[in-house]
């Protein structure tokens, strides 16, 4: 697919980031017209990004941000100018990421924890120039008081936990377009983890910095337990790809035994850190998932 190929000069660069430009102008447009559809610029805005990434030299790729964001601000100022904010800036951001870590061969679960993580940030910075500078209006609180929640006591946990959760979710679904997407044309996304140690590190640093927010900031625990739960997914799928049987009993001891630690547990953590506590289940599958890769050495398989 010719479209698809290394762009070396600059007009084949500036033609490429113009097209590429055009098509996320003519998604906000329909976005905007039938809200609806607003879930295509959840996609289509990154895979265009990851695109021009990949295929025009970085030079150009600034260009191309600054452009898409001229444009889509022109064309939406007088009707949906939200949109700029809350998809097409945070989109431009990710994908663009998403590209610089496939060119360098970053590792899937790399990607998606890293850029959940700064799409979760740039959400809520997002929502707070938008409430602050822009509406003076704090969305969460409209939607709180339409659903009857004006009063509930952990209200900033609960936004906080709603904005990663769909950061988490659009990265991922993002990221499955994306590895489909390439794989069409050619282009493949790297899913070997040569050193699976550094998991096993993020998750205890985090795990480490989740005990300590109990704490000094503990309307945060929940939010940093969050994220280290594609790390713990990721393991857990690995293991039961294995299709071993030590390691399914093993699995089925761990939740029996955290099933107990958890009842055990939980009427000594303070509200609203009571979900805090899944980390446990998150070791447990960690010290499994250590033993059966590098002790018994147990047959692993690449998570697509």
């Amino acid at each position: 697919m010719t479209f698809l190929k290394k762009r070396e000069t600059p007009v084949q660069n500036i033609a490429y980031i113009a097209i590429m430009a055009a098509i996320n102008v003519v998604f906000v447009l329909i976005s905007s017209a039938l809200p609806i559809l607003f879930i295509l610029l959840v996609f289509i805005l990154p895979l265009t990004s990851v695109i021009v990434t990949l295929y025009c030299k970085k030079l150009y790729v600034p260009i191309y941000a600054v452009t898409t964001l001229a444009l889509c601000f022109g064309v939406s100022a007088g009707f949906s100018i939200f949109d700029t904010f809350i998809y097409v800036l945070p989109s431009l951001i990710t994908g663009i990421l998403f590209g610089l870590m496939i060119e360098k061969n970053v590792p899937s679960i790399y990607m998606i924890v890293g850029i959940s993580v700064v799409q979760y940030l740039l959400t809520s910075l997002t929502f707070l120039f938008i409430n602050n500078v822009i509406t003076q209006v704090n969305f969460f609180n409209s939607i709180y008081n339409m659903i009857g929640l004006s009063n509930f006591q952990f209200k900033g946990v609960l936004t906080d936990i709603f904005t990663y959760l769909i950061a988490e979710i659009q990265v991922v679904l993002t990221y499955i377009v994306i590895k489909y997407g390439l794989k069409r044309v050619g282009d493949e996304i790297n899913l070997d983890i040569k050193y699976r140690f550094i998991l096993y590190i993020a998750l205890i640093i985090d795990g480490i910095i989740m005990t300590l927010s109990h704490f000094y900031f503990p309307n945060y625990s929940v939010l940093i337990t969050l994220i280290a739960l594609p790390i713990a997914i990721y393991l857990l799928i690995d293991l039961l790809l294995k299709k071993n049987v030590a390691i399914y009993s093993s699995l089925g001891f761990l939740v029996i035994m955290f099933s107990f630690i958890f009842a055990l547990l939980y009427p000594y953590v303070h509200a609203p850190n009571h979900l805090s506590l899944i980390y446990i289940f998150f070791i447990g599958v960690t010290i499994i998932d250590t033993l059966f890769n590098y002790c018994f050495k147990a047959k692993a398989k690449n998570i697509e």
